[in-house]
């Protein structure tokens, strides 16, 4: 579950050069058609983690057995979107930030690490309430269905 941002945190600290070797950061004239896959790569991972978190609004409407949970779900929907949006965001003006002096681009840089480090977490917040929510079945989820029923040729 965390791999792809780690992989993401490393693309984007190799791309930015906000990463480990922050004293030579990479300038526009030493890009080469690695980093545009790289770009491309880091976009797609951040589309389609918005995506996942898109398929839970699925249940926005669903009943839940309290409103904590229900509440606890949308507003992991919401982050889960939320998030892959705002880290290039963040990168854009934490990079644009850092050229007027050095120290302006650090809160944007920490904002990042949160983001990285909230982002699994609410994942796993999701897979655990999915688990929970097992619990209180409704009665026709118990129903047994005859299968044969649906096939048409049998």
């Amino acid at each position: 579950m965390i791999l792809p941002f780690l992989f993401l945190w490393d693309t984007a600290s190799n791309y930015w050069g906000w990463g480990p070797d922050c004293a030579n950061p990479i300038s526009a004239s030493d890009r080469n058609d690695d980093d545009d896959f790289q770009v491309l790569s880091v976009t797609l991972l951040l589309l389609f983690a918005s995506v996942f978190g898109g398929l839970h609004f699925m249940t926005w409407s669903f009943s839940m057995p309290t409103v904590t949970e229900l509440w606890m779900w949308r507003s992991a929907s919401i982050a889960l979107v939320s998030i892959p949006i705002l880290l290039p965001l963040c990168a854009v003006v934490g990079n644009s930030l850092e050229r007027f002096s050095d120290f302006m681009g650090a809160p944007v840089a920490i904002l990042m690490a949160l983001l990285l480090i909230l982002h699994p977490m609410i994942r796993l917040i999701i897979a655990v309430d999915s688990v929970v929510l097992l619990r209180s079945l409704p009665d026709t989820a118990f129903l047994v269905l005859s299968w044969s029923d649906a096939i048409p040729f049998l």
